[in-house]
């Protein structure tokens, strides 16, 4: 009965612990880039440009988000400065 308990318990840890592990959004990237905002840019259009095929564009639009401290609406205007993430 013990080891039963034990090896569920390690069982929801791992699988607790696992998001955390392959999720790129709780890595600090160690360098950002300032960027200026053109007329009709969004955060999305900016983020898909500091992106490959492996990355998650919504990752890098949280992170411009986080970092410039936008709300959820993330309006930007033409000639704001932002900083974006980019991979070192």
């Amino acid at each position: 009965m013990r080891k039963t308990i034990l090896v569920l318990s390690l069982v929801l840890v791992i699988l607790a612990l696992t998001p955390l592990a392959i999720s790129r959004a709780f890595v600090a990237p160690t360098t950002y880039e300032t960027i200026y905002v053109k007329p009709g840019d969004t955060v999305w259009q900016i983020a898909a440009n500091y992106i490959t095929d492996k990355d998650d564009v919504r990752e890098v639009v949280f992170e411009i988000r986080r970092i410039n401290k936008l709300d959820n609406n993330a309006k930007v205007y033409p000639g704001q400065a932002l900083k974006v993430p980019v991979k070192s």
